[in-house]
């Protein structure tokens, strides 16, 4: 019989963590409540989350008026919160995400040119990128 050892480092990363672990908790208090995009690269966590009553939307139009919209740990651009005026915003994007959204966002003000690499339809991309002018 084979040996299966699990790395101690198994699981999710801390923004990951931190993001669904918010989600859960939301889920569990029975706020009507949609996620941003699908909340984590997880399929599972994304189905038990919309079982629990918190189901994915695709954009911020598809949020009722007053429903609470989660951002997910990928942050998303900052036009976004802007179109989500009229929703109470749970911000769940991991906060080392978030500093880079601040170093960009400064860079480009500054009028610094901003180099991202990475695959412009990942969500954490279009985050960073929605983040410059």
């Amino acid at each position: 019989m084979a040996e299966i050892t699990l790395a101690k480092t198994a699981g999710f990363c801390f923004g990951v963590k931190r993001a669904v672990d918010k989600a859960f908790e939301l889920a569990r208090s029975g706020v009507d409540a949609v996620t941003l995009g699908p909340f984590i690269h997880n399929p599972q966590v994304v189905e038990r989350l919309a079982q629990m009553g918190v189901p994915p939307v695709d954009s911020p139009d598809q949020a009722a008026p007053g429903q609470t919209v989660l951002i997910r740990s990928h942050g998303v651009p900052k036009k976004v919160y802007n179109l989500l005026k009229n929703n109470p915003v749970v911000d769940c994007t991991c906060p080392f995400v978030a500093k880079i959204h601040r170093i960009v966002r400064a860079a480009s003000q500054e009028g610094k040119t901003v180099l991202i690499a990475g695959n412009p339809d990942h969500p954490e991309v279009q985050g960073i990128v929605g983040h410059c002018k």
